[in-house]
């Protein structure tokens, strides 16, 4: 059987330092793994760094990753090293914090999620009122594709530590439940499916009932290869919270002024201006905007 890449670091690492000096690290959820650069390697060339890039960085991070390290502080260092040599790789590695910071901008993160599947071919509309059997409901996101209607419960966390767990899932079910019977009722066809999506991970309680039950969930890397990050890779929708050449308070400004998606400052340069940055910075923001958004 052929070995693939992710088998040779797996058995590369194992065989020079893993029995002897694999320190545990403690995830954003507080559990504690042991530290595998593989993984590392992996979330780097996903990024966009090619195979050698992300080899030597991995390498320097696992010389300084001792016991008890967050995988947060892993991050800040990998980002930085990366931030040296590719801007845009950087841009994307730090995707997933970019994600988190919609949360206090005042960029609806059911925003964010309508324009994800609007670009890929969906009506979409967020927030809408639809009536029950029972009650009303406000469906934080309806899309419709095909013929196909489906709605959408949004669960936002501003820390990737925390799980959506089986208590929302089951909230969800029975919401929609009660719109299909309210449907049923007046005849008409109404929502067809619905869909629980987050921006961190669910638990195993959770994708189990999920799976058993008939509600899709959609979170940072589930299902694999269709998760939330696979969409944003795919689309090329990212918010402006992921470029590096802005600053917080600028991106809270751009925010503020309607600008939320790197695709806005192509589409209004003019918006970068009212920032009053140096005629070199307005020029590097809009050269990562363009790298970042159109490759």
């Amino acid at each position: 059987m052929t070995q693939t890449k992710e088998d040779a670091w797996e058995e590369r690492w194992r065989s020079e330092w893993y029995y002897s000096l694999m320190p545990l690290i403690i995830k954003g959820d507080g559990e504690r793994q042991e530290f595998k650069i593989e993984k590392l390697v992996r979330s780097l060339e996903h990024a966009g760094a090619d195979a050698d890039l992300s080899e030597r960085i991995a390498e320097e991070i696992r010389e300084g990753v001792i016991e008890g390290m967050t995988t947060t502080e892993i991050y800040k260092k990998a980002f930085q090293l990366l931030h040296k040599h590719e801007h845009v790789a950087a841009a994307r590695y730090s995707m997933r914090r970019a994600i988190l910071d919609l949360g206090p901008t005042g960029f609806p993160f059911e925003d964010y999620v309508s324009e994800l599947f609007r670009a890929q071919g969906y009506e979409t509309a967020a927030r809408v009122v639809v009536q029950g059997r029972c009650i009303e409901h406000e469906v934080d996101v309806v899309m419709k594709k095909d013929g196909h209607t489906a709605g959408a419960e949004l669960k936002f966390h501003n820390t990737p530590g925390l799980k959506t767990d089986v208590k929302i899932v089951l909230y969800v079910r029975a919401r929609y439940w009660d719109i299909q019977w309210g449907a049923e009722d007046r005849k008409e066809r109404g929502i067809d499916e619905g869909i629980l999506i987050t921006n961190t991970k669910f638990t195993t309680s959770a994708e189990r009932y999920a799976q058993c039950c008939g509600i899709r969930l959609i979170g940072w890397n589930y299902p694999y290869g269709a998760g939330l990050a696979d969409m944003i890779k795919n689309t090329g929708v990212y918010p402006v919270t992921v470029l590096t050449t802005l600053s917080r308070a600028e991106k809270i400004r751009l925010m503020a002024e309607g600008v939320a998606l790197c695709h806005d400052i192509l589409r209004k340069p003019g918006a970068v201006e009212m920032l009053g940055l140096s005629s070199g910075k307005l020029e590097s923001v809009l050269a990562e905007t363009k790298a970042v958004c159109l490759t």
